[in-house]
């Protein structure tokens, strides 16, 4: 299932871009809780296919599990993908021996994520793949945001996305979000209330790096305060407990 930041970018809310492409297995699915030689096999099938259909020659570099400090069942792998384009002769021809390319996609493939909504899109005439809504979105950004103290990490992205979306795409279903947030946040212990979101650490991590943000948005970008008014809002329209 194709989540996160690029997710939003490429399907839902055109703006901002991320470095990665972030997916998740299915925990319903028979290889739920792939190692990395199977991924890294899996990718590596699949990037044939690409390269026999697009010219774009593909090759999987690694594949390398990531446990997140205390959240060792919430497992990431990280992955590198090399590729060389049409008129890139000399790298294709490394590649071919072996070597890795200097041009990688990199990718972050997560287990054991709740998927709460992840309809297939039609990507393009000959491709469908499973593309998180945006509440299942929004749900994982309000997830992260109050997460930030707990794993020392500072989730100004989640914000800003946050905040464009109810700007720009304002009648998604809030009941659904909410179920969505219970439901992620229940997995990794995280309490959820009203007024977890007001707590001033949440806002300083938030805060940290934000105006960075505006070079890297393409549509809209809106300032930290009136970002902050609008998770406020959208908090408040929620149905999670208050306190």
């Amino acid at each position: 299932m194709f989540k996160g930041g690029n997710a939003l970018d490429f399907v839902w809310q055109p703006n901002r871009s991320t470095v990665d492409l972030d997916f998740s297995v299915d925990a319903s699915h028979e290889l739920s809780t792939p190692d990395a030689d199977t991924i890294k096999t899996l990718l590596q099938r699949g990037a044939t296919i690409a390269t026999n259909r697009l010219g774009i020659l593909l090759a999987v570099h690694g594949v390398k599990p990531n446990p997140r400090g205390t959240e060792r069942d919430f497992v990431t792998f990280q992955v590198g993908v090399g590729y060389a384009l049409l008129d890139e002769p000399r790298l294709r021809q490394r590649m071919t021996r072996g070597e890795p390319s200097p041009r990688v996609i990199r990718l972050d493939i997560s287990l054991n994520e709740p998927i709460c909504d992840a309809p297939k899109k039609q990507i393009d005439p000959e491709l469908r793949l499973r593309v998180a809504t945006i509440e299942d979105i929004v749900a994982d950004k309000l997830r992260a945001l109050l997460q930030q103290p707990i794993r020392n990490r500072q989730r100004r992205q989640d914000l800003l996305d946050i905040a464009v979306i109810m700007s720009q795409q304002p009648g998604f279903d809030r009941r659904l979000v909410s179920r969505f947030l219970l439901e992620k946040a229940k997995a990794r212990d995280v309490v959820v209330t009203r007024s977890a979101f007001h707590q001033d650490e949440v806002r300083r991590r938030a805060r940290i790096g934000y105006d960075e943000l505006e070079i890297t948005t393409r549509a809209l970008f809106i300032d930290f305060d009136e970002a902050l008014a609008l998770l406020f809002a959208l908090v408040a329209e929620l149905d999670i407990p208050s306190l």
